[in-house]
């Protein structure tokens, strides 16, 4: 498994582009703008961007969707069946605010907590972690956790937003994400790569 991060413009939000390096087959976590570097190296690869997973619907995970529905157009968007309502509501994903424009978003396919989505060999496992928003998700798959904007190093997502929670936060990242090993990396929405040992021992807001 090949993980390969591109930040996004105006958003600094983290795309993650994780491609079986035996096959072809490759997903996406979130799309916070498009990046042209990105489909540059898709193509050049010739991969087959099978699912862009959405980790939940606020506008700064959601700019480049459109664009990479395009250039992509066998590819699946996934979200949380819990995020549908924010996704396709720009009153609710805040879109207006961080672009000047609204965005709705339409899932493709809607998943819930523990299904399993297929990528070639690798199997990424779905954990529901509500909290920051209603319909918040993070992927595991193998010893990678996507955690989106759930937990950071350091720090943990905000909850004064629109189905925001601290005490669903807190009880996601302690029944969810801390029951796996110390070792599994964490990929978060924003910020730098971490590991659950790490935030266990060292995030001070858990």
């Amino acid at each position: 498994m090949e993980i390969r991060l591109y930040l996004g413009q105006g958003t600094a939000c983290n795309t993650y582009l994780v491609r079986d390096e035996k096959t072809k087959e490759a997903f996406m976590v979130d799309a916070g703008s498009y990046d042209h570097d990105l489909f540059v190296f898709v193509k050049e690869k010739n991969l087959n961007v099978k699912y862009l997973i959405l980790t939940h619907g606020h506008g700064d995970h959601i700019g480049g969707v459109e664009e990479y529905r395009k250039a992509f157009p066998h590819m699946k968007v996934v979200s949380s069946l819990k995020e549908k309502e924010t996704l396709e509501e720009p009153s609710l994903n805040y879109s207006r605010e961080i672009w000047g424009r609204p965005i709705a978003v339409t899932p493709d396919i809607t998943v819930k907590d523990y299904d399993i989505l297929k990528v070639a060999e690798l199997e990424l496992l779905i954990l529901e972690t509500p909290g920051h928003t209603e319909g918040g998700i993070s992927i595991l798959c193998e010893d990678a956790l996507f955690s989106g904007d759930t937990l950071f190093k350091h720090s943990v997502g905000r909850t004064d937003l629109h189905g925001g929670s601290m005490s669903e936060l807190l009880k996601s990242i302690k029944e969810k994400l801390f029951t796996l090993p110390d070792e599994t990396q964490v990929f978060p929405g924003h910020m730098g790569v971490t590991t659950i040992g790490y935030e266990k021992e060292n995030n001070p807001f858990v």
